[in-house]
């Protein structure tokens, strides 16, 4: 891996968004994705395609400063996908989500689970959302197989990092022994628990501007105003970006419908 590259990128990245040259940005995007359209589409007009510009090459960057190529990405999927859907074959936790019916009983919850310490039982509780995130996204990297390795690595180390989570829990769950402090079993999980309070925040912002965003494009379609539909465009962009910083997951209904207006946030244009 050509180091150098990786720093030029970076320095770029780090750059002010004003100060950016963003023709040797997209000619770097190039020579990482090889996507002349793209490519094509942020030289003529650059202010448009700025923020997509940023997007992708934070994408290849993070890759890069991972120490991965393309086909470490792939070879990651070849792991990371069998251990979800390994996970996947759990009975999940009670739940009322109509995918997952209400009334359905966890595999190896405790006899004594209401007699174990709140720390305890707070890692059963959060395996409700830890499954869910496993299976969304699982879900998710199902129907991008025809995407490209690194649209599909910052779902993959999401899942991965849900599964890990959800495994990690329930082990401590299992092992604890009644009479033990917590305090050796459960770390302290105050700062992780801000920082997800915080991105819990990125994400429903970016969701309501998708939303509203969205409505205002279809709004501006009807009544063919470019400018309106140019700006409506690059709030969506730049939502689904932030969204997806926070570890959030755009939901396919909404992927299919921006695509349906234009604007695809899957894959490389």
């Amino acid at each position: 891996m050509d180091e150098k590259f990786t720093q030029k990128i970076q320095e770029w990245l780090n750059t002010a968004a004003s100060e950016r040259d963003l023709a040797a940005g997209a000619q770097m995007l190039l020579q990482l994705n090889r996507n002349r359209v793209l490519y094509a589409n942020i030289m003529r007009r650059p202010e448009r395609f700025a923020e997509k510009l940023e997007y992708e090459l934070r994408k290849h960057l993070q890759i890069r400063l991972d120490g991965l190529t393309m086909a470490d990405v792939v070879k990651m999927e070849r792991v990371v996908m069998p251990a979800a859907e390994e996970t996947l074959k759990q009975v999940p936790v009670i739940s009322a989500d109509a995918e997952l019916p209400l009334g359905t009983v966890a595999k190896g919850k405790r006899d004594d689970h209401e007699q174990l310490p709140a720390e305890i039982q707070k890692l059963w509780d959060d395996n409700f959302e830890n499954f869910r995130k496993v299976k969304e996204l699982h879900e998710r990297l199902k129907g991008m197989e025809k995407a490209q390795p690194c649209d599909r690595y910052e779902f993959l180390v999401l899942l991965e990092e849900a599964d890990r989570k959800y495994r990690e829990n329930l082990a401590k769950y299992d092992a604890f022994v009644i009479g033990q402090e917590p305090s050796t079993a459960v770390e302290d999980n105050t700062a992780d628990d801000q920082a997800a309070q915080r991105d819990k925040a990125r994400i429903n912002a970016a969701r309501k501007s998708i939303s509203k965003w969205k409505n205002a494009l279809i709004k501006a379609v009807g009544e063919q105003d470019g400018a309106k539909c140019d700006e409506a465009t690059d709030k969506i962009i730049a939502a689904v970006a932030s969204l997806r910083a926070a570890g959030g997951i755009l939901g396919a209904k909404v992927s299919a419908e921006l695509r349906d207006l234009g604007i695809d946030v899957t894959a490389d244009e």
